[in-house]
């Protein structure tokens, strides 16, 4: 079976745009809730704790640890939780060969955009 799917998408980016911007240079820009200190990343407009909708923004360092991993024919992708902030995020694996369980945020690989983990080649490197 073969489907082929065209998709054209602007996203807005509004008051996300500091994230954005660090994400594209591969930095980690959280949002600190003023109204409990949750941090956030990807960063949320509204904190899924209090309910807040003032925040500022975090840098964090980037490194994250792998939860889940999958892997396909062209492409890798993982479930990770960055180090200093809540939840976890889905990312594409920059290098899928590596079978690190912890790696770095990167700029995002040629010109598909999105969140993009490289992989430490080493197991025994941390997060």
């Amino acid at each position: 079976m073969r489907f082929s799917i065209a998709l054209d998408y602007t996203l807005p980016e509004g008051g996300m745009a500091p994230y954005f911007d660090a994400l594209r240079a591969g930095v980690a820009l959280a949002s600190r809730c003023k109204g409990c200190g949750r941090i956030s990343f990807p960063p949320r407009l509204v904190c899924a704790e209090c309910g807040a909708e003032a925040h500022d923004w975090a840098r964090l360092s980037g490194r994250a640890r792998v939860v889940l991993r999958t892997d396909a024919l062209a492409a890798a992708f993982a479930l990770a939780r960055f180090e200093g902030a809540d939840g976890a995020t889905t990312v594409a694996l920059g290098n899928p060969e590596a079978r690190g369980e912890t790696g770095q945020l990167m700029a995002p690989n040629g010109p598909r955009p999105g969140l993009w983990l490289r992989l430490n080649e080493r197991e025994t490197d941390h997060a």
